[in-house]
């Protein structure tokens, strides 16, 4: 199993291409300055005696020294301006893929228009572009495509209910949809199912990690969605929403693949409907401060629950997500995504950092080898991801940091009220259309 982390602040570019070019203009300079001194030094060879700084040398060994050493900044320099170029252009090229997929004409047009002319500008960087981009989808598709052909025969004997959203959603990825603009609305769809309030133990105190938030992710028996309040000795007061992943084809359960597609598509789901009654079930108002977290499915629900509006939402933690969602620039967005993770890699991602300003990407690869037990989907599983946040909390970075700093402000909370819920559907519709309700709606 993998165990090393990356964490960075996400989107498709995370590189300073004005910081390249920063870079590289101060190596040129410094080389400039080598080879001038090198020249001096040839034309003054017969001033300059042997002994140089107490160091027995010669004037034209130390020209040809100072040469190579300009050479060599030189040579840095163009690979950082070859790698801005590169860098430029991919975040283009992905900005144009993001217009397309959104229905901005004009916005694509824009971003056409100015791939062309950049790359009339550095035709030496449309090469690398094309091999990263390809290399790119190839780890992202690749997954895919490998668990919905490979999984099929092993359907018949018990794979995992995951394998099979992971795919069925493969074969609606290249909608673009696993990617969702700031601002998008939720369109109408769904029906909130009925709530089965379950017994859970009051002896709780808010999370203080990011793996001690995966961790009340319900990820088997009863629970489908678990509410916190925290109420705090001065007043005031804010929740968490906790939702469960796919637990099944279809049925009575609001959590299975009408509720994945109608997510992924945009639409209001099941799922998400019954999440916003629970929400107001356990007290929640318009207006209150909500943190989300949801594994696979769940992901998507918290993800749409920030897009309505309704909540002040603090953070959305997804792990494991199909989609990735732009929350704004108020919410506090941290993604926990393993590359080799198929139902993870339909969220193709955003050009830029998403969500506020120290948002950020946790990413691991958990099997680096692969192999016929990848088709069970291991690195989709919610334990799994528990171990990714376990290592992104003792990593150190400030990002995660201010995570965690962020979280201990509830730690102070007079009361902590905790609820946990089942839900089922009065029929059985089995659909994977979107359900046209007004119910629960905003």
């Amino acid at each position: 199993m993998g165990d090393a982390i990356t964490i960075s602040s996400g989107g498709g570019i995370a590189v300073d291409t004005a910081a390249l070019d920063a870079a590289a203009a101060v190596l040129a300079s410094a080389a400039d300055e080598l080879h001038n001194a090198a020249t001096q030094f040839v034309l003054c060879e017969h001033r300059i005696p042997a002994l140089f700084l107490g160091i027995p040398t010669s004037p034209a060994l130390v020209a040809s020294r100072l040469s190579e050493t300009g050479g060599r900044a030189d040579e840095l320099a163009g690979a950082l301006r070859a790698a801005s170029a590169t860098y430029t252009l991919v975040e283009l090229r992905v900005a144009y893929d993001v217009a397309i997929a959104a229905g901005d004409e004009a916005g694509a047009v824009d971003a056409q228009r100015a791939i062309d002319t950049f790359e009339a500008q550095h035709p030496d960087a449309v090469a690398t572009a094309d091999a990263a981009l390809a290399d790119a989808r190839a780890a992202g598709e690749g997954p895919v495509l490998d668990a919905f052909w490979g999984g099929l025969p092993l359907w018949v004997v018990g794979v995992p209910v995951v394998s099979l959203v992971g795919m069925a959603l493969a074969q609606v990825r290249s909608s673009g949809q696993g990617t969702v603009a700031a601002g998008t609305r939720v369109a109408p769809g769904g029906t909130a199912a009925n709530l089965v309030p379950l017994p859970v133990s009051q002896n709780a105190t808010a999370p203080r990690t990011l793996a001690d938030a995966a961790a009340r992710i319900p990820a088997s028996g009863d629970a489908r969605v678990r509410i916190e309040q925290y109420v705090r000795a001065g007043g005031g007061r804010t929740f968490a929403v906790y939702v469960t992943g796919t637990r099944s084809m279809s049925g009575a359960d609001p959590w299975d693949m009408t509720s994945n597609v109608q997510s992924f598509t945009g639409h209001r789901s099941d799922a998400l409907a019954t999440v916003e009654a629970a929400l107001v079930e356990a007290g929640a108002e318009p207006g209150d401060e909500v943190l989300g977290w949801g594994h696979s499915q769940g992901g998507m629900s918290v993800g749409q629950l920030a897009q309505t509006g309704v909540y002040d939402m603090q953070v959305v933690g997804t792990f494991g997500s199909p989609t990735s969602v732009d929350v704004g620039a108020d919410t506090l967005s941290v993604q926990v995504r393993h590359t080799d993770d198929p139902v993870a890699s339909l969220a193709v991602g955003h050009p830029d950092r998403v969500g506020a300003e120290q948002s950020f990407l946790v990413e691991r690869t958990v099997d680096e080898a692969g192999g016929l037990h990848d088709l069970t989907l291991p690195a989709h599983h919610l334990e799994t991801y528990v171990q990714t946040a376990e290592a992104a909390d003792a990593s150190g970075d400030p990002r995660v940091i201010a995570l965690h700093d962020r979280l201990s402000e509830l730690a102070d909370a007079e009361l902590v009220e905790v609820r946990e819920y089942g839900a089922e559907r009065d029929t059985d519709r089995g659909s994977f259309y979107p359900q046209s309700s007004t119910r629960n709606r905003p």
